[in-house]
């Protein structure tokens, strides 16, 4: 039953079982494999970076893209009738007229005329110090489910947001009475252009019982429109879940008659999906939001901003006006919140989109191309010491809150010989492993990481010298302030990576 033991392996002769034998030709063959890929690792990490840089360049082909569709079946889309009509589109324009001699008004002033109009809707209406809010309370909601609709009195053109704001106050006429609403409405006009409703959700419960699931976000500078720009990029790259993105979309199409456009980029081709996957990077990279509902995102509340930029027509009050109202009818079917469709996702153009499964490759194999750079770390513990140098100057970092102190490297002691092959090691052992992490949550960030740790770690000092030329403090002071107001993370990303990746370049 049981094979009896043979004897052992004899090295002067050849009396291996054939077991030792194929262990052995195993033990040869990975041998060989290791020795290989040490003679070529360099050509190895450059072939992965190649693929990774043309895996990023292919996203805007269609090949990878997939079709969007309604993974939520309550939201039923389209599915209602839409009561908004001329004598709404009347109101609004009464409105507009009287926002418009207030143009110059103090923040007082402005907030005690939208009391007024919100409170002349028969609705409770109050302020914060940042924002003034109207609550609509239907007859047969329990106010524990909250949709907010908002109209910051700053665009993003920089200009009076005055027909988004007057829409908002004719929709708060348009609400009233009307008993088929399961949840309450938060109508909110904050100050400025994010400041404002961050400042009211700061203070939101304090004042509500109800939670907030979905947000839509309205801004209309203009006179008339001809299509709905979609900005949908909420803080430090979070994302609505996708079928508030498509159920917009569709709305917009068939109940306002208008089409939409992310980003509000003409979609044409390579070209204009290649546009709109940069103007997504350019968002996220920074962490920043594309418009005010992005200080939402951190707030678990699936928002968008609908945008319409100004132009000679044919779309106004009216096709505003049946596009938000369905799409607030959508939201109130809605039983819990969002979580059928994707989190993660890239859009290229309206209608397409690409899963996470077709562009996380492109940062895994940079990730590896840096990873394996660390492979050869003669001595850990070495290695290990001196990043005490790295952590040291950037707590300092941290304490006088400036990149600057990178550059307190060059004077600090440098490792040689094997210290340093080991310290270089473990870094990029460390950044190669955070490059794919931080991809499953800001595929943006992460490819911006993977060029910038490519560079710090870069085999030619003339690279790395440049690479601490570009310091962040050339980015300014707006990501420390947004760190601070708005809680955007690119700025701790910045002082936790960025400078120790400069640090060590340096060192």
């Amino acid at each position: 039953m049981f094979r009896q033991r043979g004897p052992s392996p004899d090295r002067r002769e050849v009396n291996y079982t054939r077991e030792h034998v194929a262990i052995a030709k195993t033990i040869r063959r990975r041998r060989r494999v290791v020795r290989w890929i040490n003679r070529h690792l360099g050509g190895i990490r450059a072939l992965l970076f190649g693929i990774g840089v043309v895996w990023i360049l292919a996203l805007p082909l269609e090949a990878l893209w997939r079709g969007t569709y309604v993974d939520e079946h309550a939201l039923q889309p389209n599915q209602v009738n839409t009561y908004w009509d001329w004598s709404n589109v009347h109101r609004a324009d009464r409105y507009l007229d009287e926002l418009e001699q207030m143009v110059n008004s103090t923040q007082a002033e402005r907030s005690d005329y939208l009391q007024r109009a919100f409170s002349a809707s028969g609705h409770d209406a109050s302020n914060t110090s940042t924002s003034t809010y109207a609550h609509v309370q239907p007859p047969r909601s329990n106010g524990l489910e909250v949709i907010l609709v908002s109209a910051n009195w700053m665009s993003r053109e920089s200009k009076p947001n005055l027909r988004g704001v007057a829409i908002l106050l004719a929709l708060a006429d348009f609400l009233r009475g009307q008993n088929y609403w399961a949840n309450d409405l938060v109508l909110v006009v904050g100050e400025g252009y994010l400041d404002g409703l961050e400042g009211f959700m700061q203070e939101y419960y304090d004042r509500f019982n109800g939670v907030i699931w979905t947000a839509l976000n309205v801004d209309y500078p203009g006179h008339s429109f001809e299509h709905i720009g979609l900005f949908y990029e909420g803080l430090n790259g979070r994302l609505p879940n996708q079928d508030v993105i498509n159920s917009v979309a569709q709305i917009a199409r068939w109940s306002g008659g208008v089409t939409t456009r992310m980003h509000d980029i003409e979609e044409q081709g390579y070209i204009g999906a290649a546009r709109h996957l940069l103007n997504h990077a350019a968002y996220s990279a920074f962490g920043r939001a594309s418009g005010a509902h992005g200080v939402l995102a951190k707030h678990r509340i699936d928002a968008i901003t609908l945008y319409c930029p100004n132009a000679t027509g044919p779309h106004g009050f009216y096709t505003l006006g049946k596009t938000i109202e369905s799409t607030l009818r959508s939201f109130n079917n809605l039983l819990e919140r969002l979580h059928a469709s994707y989190f993660f996702y890239l859009i290229p153009r309206s209608g397409k989109f690409i899963p996470v499964g077709h562009y996380l490759p492109a940062a895994i194999l940079l990730g590896a191309s840096v990873t394996l750079g660390g492979f050869d770390c003669p001595d850990p513990v070495q290695g290990l010491i001196w990043t005490t140098p790295v952590v040291a100057i950037t707590i300092l970092g941290w304490v006088v809150q400036s990149p600057l102190v990178t550059f307190l490297a060059v004077a600090a002691p440098k490792p040689q010989g094997t210290a340093r092959r080991s310290f270089l090691s473990l870094c990029h052992l460390f950044f190669g492993a955070l490059i794919p992490t931080l991809a499953m949550v800001n595929f943006p960030q992460a490819i911006a990481l993977a060029f910038i740790t490519s560079g710090h770690l870069a085999p030619w000092r003339w690279v790395r010298w440049i690479m601490v030329g570009l310091n962040p403090a050339l980015l300014g002071s707006d990501l420390r302030r947004e760190w601070e107001t708005l809680g955007n993370l690119t700025w701790v990303g910045i002082m936790s990576v960025w400078v120790p990746l400069g640090i060590v370049a340096a060192m």
